[in-house]
């Protein structure tokens, strides 16, 4: 249950990334009123029934922030509040998260069962899951190479040429993983979930730096995504560092 949402909170992914997405969320900062959120779910889990579960979002001093909390009663459970800008935050049950969600005003339905989670009533949303499910997917599949190449050499193929098959195949995997990162960044760089995976992209690597996939999402990215004081900042220091490599390579 939980298994890919598990692996993308437990790689401490949202934790790295909260003093970025403060950075970022005055884009998207609404001048006017603040507005009303309504989060009502529904699981098919009856390990949840009983359970508390807490909607959170990074503060403004970077520290995470329960914005609201329920129990879940039959099944059933719902946080509710008021929001000026869109938030990129988590679902907590006890003290671990377990569920991303972008919370923005409107109402978002989330269906939780053993098999599922699935989130409706928010456009952001549906793009997150749909995207993280398929991330999963290419993931698993190279996972599952390791067990195809033992099975190609159990029936009789060469151990060099069923490694080689494997590592094609593994490249492809990456390759496709890689250009599905790309595409949802620049897709989305103009809302909070481009600038967030940018961000989760680069702090990745120890320093800022510019690999091709970098410079192909700041080349497919908008003028506004660019010029934004996060992403501009890296690429500068980013620009700089590989200047400083190339120079140390001479």
């Amino acid at each position: 249950m939980f298994n890919w949402i598990k692996e993308f909170t437990r790689q401490g992914y949202l934790g790295a990334l909260y003093p970025l997405l403060l950075l970022t969320g005055g884009v998207f900062l609404i001048v006017s009123c603040a507005e009303q959120y309504n989060i009502s779910g529904n699981s098919s889990v009856s390990t949840l029934d009983g359970r508390m579960l807490y909607l959170k979002a990074p503060d403004s001093k970077a520290a995470m922030c329960s914005l609201d909390s329920c129990e879940v009663i039959h099944g059933k459970f719902n946080f509710m509040g008021m929001v000026d800008s869109t938030v990129f935050g988590e679902i907590f049950m006890d003290n671990e998260g377990f569920m991303p969600i972008v919370i923005e005003k409107g109402d978002i339905s989330i269906f939780i069962s053993n098999t599922e989670q699935r989130i409706v009533g928010s456009q952001l949303n549906d793009r997150l899951y749909r995207f993280l499910e398929q991330k999963n997917r290419i993931e698993e599949d190279i996972m599952n190479l390791s067990n195809q190449e033992a099975q190609w050499i159990l029936s009789g193929v060469h151990p060099m040429i069923a490694h080689r098959r494997v590592a094609e195949k593994t490249n492809r995997m990456y390759n496709q993983l890689e250009e599905l990162e790309t595409d949802f960044i620049a897709t989305n760089c103009n809302n909070i979930l481009g600038h967030t995976f940018f961000n989760m992209l680069c702090s990745k690597y120890p320093y800022p730096i510019l690999t091709s996939q970098i410079n192909k999402i700041i080349k497919r990215s908008s003028a506004g995504f660019r010029k934004d004081p996060t992403v501009r900042t890296y690429i500068q220091a980013a620009e700089a560092n590989m200047k400083l490599i190339e120079n140390s390579n001479r």
